[in-house]
């Protein structure tokens, strides 16, 4: 009970309640489990009760969170998803660690679990080993880094000098000429193999670049996998951040000390150089290069709001038809050399972007080979730093704080990294022993009950809509009865409750507990093989996408699925103990969010089957789009103040989808706690009962409370830009204040006056 002192005032509260009311149950009593007592004192630890929820309701739910927490200086921000996935992590390094106490122990006689306990400690051990990767240095990257340029030689120069001083581990160049030398540019035409085999291998290894292929649902037929070819390749996060001046020079310079820390005489002291050494002013011009290639990669890039379009994006193409868009590059043998040897070359491809590929042939055409190597040198050292030691990370952690405001000069706890290491290549193994830790009882039936009770609701409210017309009220009928809920981890591909089955699924993955490098190039290789061997398999709408530990939720389009994992299926959003209107307001809002997806901007584009057709009439199309883009004004004049000092707007277009979730979520959620709150008075059936120190509050009200607690969150000014740049979901302030607004229960429960901030009389409203 290391949290008692938190619960001291709650408890007071709690006694002096049960005192004052009737100890026979009703929904009037006050819950005083120690699980009442706990949610009690965490909303109010996360409340200031002095705030006015009508003028801002974020700050009334969420003003104690912002004051009482400080974001942690390694961090861009702390909300409660940061709090869940922490605990989290602690809970799967307990697994992973086989120096816990709590790690797992195979039952004596049974060699699958053995092998599987040992192969993800073996995994994060190799992770953890920081004498060794030190020992080691850089000496993998660059053995990876030399055969790239042995797919891709540059005529006239070649970086073999470098490449022996770096293994040399800081010998001197053997040519006697400098680093900047050799990087002179070429004007010869690039060697359409050597281009071809550079991107396949860059493609199978899992490291992105200019172009990369991946395995996704056929939208026109969902039960069906189809390869899709998509654009890449840049290194900050967004194109828009290629038009401003200073982050570039920054990203330059970034670029600098990490081919200097690579490739210089002498390798860093610690984990804190800056990679100012002596030769690092000689790799200026290969950094202007690699970032001058890049502005005009990002100007030739789809915009964001365009890249999740998913009609914009659908373009299936004959693969015979491909190498007139991108002629420089030979497709059948980038396919030969991507592909594994059993799957065929499909005939057909999903072409993204088809501008993007002529714009790129374009591009291809007027850059030299030189500039292209470079690049792809750029591709592999920002994608594999993280597998090196901590001394080779510093210039890539400058980066980030730049981007984010976070504070590079604090270094994370390693064991953090090793278990998301973990968690990426062996998240099923892990999630087998993390569900067995976490997701007890009846927790599953419990949350699929409330996934039901929202389903229902949906079908109740569907025939109540005047603007959708009888024709597609059907067919949403139809989609809705058809989705699939999937409820805490996944029982095909693999079957996480079973050990054999884990087994069979990671049996080609092979781990050396000494070998972390080599364990991290081996996952990139067999996640991608893994993926292009379900080429010609049918679609599984059975396989949860994601391990077990994972804090979040999803709905896939093309599946009709939605999915909540049992990291999500945690205090603040679930627990089996809380009143009903606690876990509506967090996982019932969550279940609707993801419900409404099937039904919003580019969900609605599906049908039941997943399929992307045009199911809707026209005037129901012309409706959904007038209410639609209420919500693009309404949180388009949103605003964020940035690290300039100056509001930026939030994206309505790019968030509009999201935004329709977070409302129809919030207001089905509703409707489905209040059918079962009002038709269970006595509270025989349903939990309701009051919380200690919350009385003077309705569950109505602290069903939206609930509902804001999921949000709170603190985030530096750099990060807010980075997420109205890159980001299709809106700041968590206006995540809370955008949907209470549009909401009329909400209005009601707390009494806001019409022309309230939180009451306007001009709502927006769809499902």
């Amino acid at each position: 009970m290391a949290r008692i002192a938190h619960w001291i005032v709650a408890i007071g509260a709690a006694l002096q309640c049960v005192q004052a009311l009737n100890s026979s149950y009703s929904i009037q009593a006050v819950c005083t489990t120690e699980q009442c007592v706990l949610t009690a004192a965490d909303i109010l630890r996360d409340m200031n009760i002095q705030a006015d929820p009508c003028q801002d309701f974020s700050e009334f739910a969420c003003g104690g969170f912002n004051s009482r927490f400080e974001i942690p200086p390694d961090q861009s921000s702390y909300d409660n998803f940061n709090i869940l996935h922490d605990e989290t992590r602690r809970i799967v390094r307990s697994i992973v660690d086989a120096n816990s106490a709590t790690a797992p122990k195979a039952a004596a006689g049974d060699a699958v679990s053995k092998d599987n306990i040992a192969k993800f400690q073996g995994l994060y051990n190799s992770c953890m080993d920081q004498e060794r990767l030190t020992q080691i240095g850089r000496s993998p990257l660059v053995d990876e880094l030399q055969t790239v340029f042995n797919l891709f030689p540059v005529p006239d120069s070649s970086l073999k000098t470098q490449n022996q001083g770096a293994m040399a581990d800081g010998g001197d160049n053997q040519q006697g000429e400098s680093e900047e030398d050799n990087f002179i540019v070429s004007t010869a035409a690039v060697d359409k193999t050597a281009l071809t085999n550079t991107l396949a291998y860059l493609n199978k290894m899992g490291i992105d670049s200019l172009i990369s292929f991946s395995v996704s649902s056929d939208l026109e037929n969902p039960s069906k996998r189809v390869l899709v070819l998509s654009e890449g390749g840049l290194g900050l996060p967004a194109k828009d951040y290629y038009k401003d001046k200073d982050t570039l020079a920054i990203y330059e310079k970034t670029v600098r000390q990490m081919f200097s820390l690579i490739f210089g005489k002498e390798p860093p002291s610690d984990a804190t150089s800056t990679a100012a050494t002596e030769d690092e002013d000689n790799w200026s011009a290969v950094a202007k290069d690699v970032v001058d290639f890049e502005t005009q990669l990002a100007g030739i890039g789809t915009d964001l709001q365009d890249f999740y379009d998913p009609i914009k994006t659908y373009n299936p193409t004959a693969t015979d038809s491909i190498g007139s868009m991108t002629p420089s590059i030979d497709w059948p043998l980038f396919l030969k050399n991507t592909l594994p040897s059993s799957v065929p070359a499909p005939k057909q491809i999903v072409v993204n972007w088809p501008a993007y590929q002529t714009k790129l042939e374009d591009l291809l055409q007027k850059t030299s080979p030189r500039t292209l190597q470079n690049y792809f040198a750029w591709n592999v050292i920002q994608a594999r730093a993280t597998t090196l030691g901590p001394e080779y990370q510093q210039p890539l952690r400058n980066l980030n704080s730049a981007l984010s405001g976070s504070n590079s000069a604090v270094i994370p706890d390693r064991w953090k990294h090793c278990v998301s290491v973990v968690d990426g290549s062996l998240g099923d193994m892990v999630g087998h022993y993390f569900i067995q830790e976490v997701f007890k009882g009846n927790s599953k039936a419990q949350v699929s009950d409330i996934i039901q009770s929202l389903l229902t609701a949906y079908g109740k409210v569907f025939p109540k809509l005047d603007w959708l017309d009888k024709k597609t009220e059907a067919g949403a009928m139809k989609k809705l009865k058809a989705i699939v809920a999937l409820v805490g981890y996944s029982t095909a591909e693999p079957n996480v409750t079973d050990s054999k089955s884990v087994q069979d699924y990671y049996k080609d993955l092979k781990v050396d507990p000494a070998d972390f490098y080599g364990n991290q190039w081996r996952e990139g290789v067999w996640s991608n093989e893994r993926s292009f061997l379900n080429l010609n398999k049918p679609v599984n709408k059975q396989v949860l996408g994601s391990p077990p530990q994972t804090v979040n939720a999803f709905y896939s389009p093309p599946d009709n699925q939605i999915y909540f994992p049992a990291g999500i299926l945690q205090p603040p959003f679930f627990h089996t103990g809380n009143p009903e209107y606690v876990n509506y307001g967090a996982l019932g809002v969550v279940a609707g969010h993801e419900i409404t997806h099937g039904f919003d901007n580019h969900g609605h584009l599906f049908d039941a089957q997943g399929r992307m057709v045009d199911w809707w009439t026209n005037s129901t199309t012309a409706a959904f789009n007038q209410k639609a883009q209420c919500f693009v004004d309404q949180y388009g004049n949103f605003t964020i103040k940035g690290p300039d000092g100056k509001d930026h707007n939030v994206d309505g277009h790019l968030t509009l989808g999201e935004n329709i979730a977070d409302n129809g979520g919030l207001k089905q959620s509703f409707n489905s706690w209040q059918a079962r709150y009002k038709a269970d008075k006595a509270g025989k059936k349903y939990m309701n009962q009051k919380l200690p120190g919350l009385i003077e509050y309705t569950p109505e009200q602290l069903y939206f409370v609930s509902y804001a607690r999921v949000w709170c969150s603190k985030k530096r000014p750099a990060a807010l830009l980075q997420q109205i740049l890159t980001d299709v979901h809106s700041p968590a302030r206006w995540r809370i204040n955008g949907a209470v607004q549009n909401s009329e229960f909400f209005a009601k429960a707390f009494k806001c006056k019409v022309g309230a901030p939180m009451n306007p009389a001009k709502k927006c409203n769809l499902w």
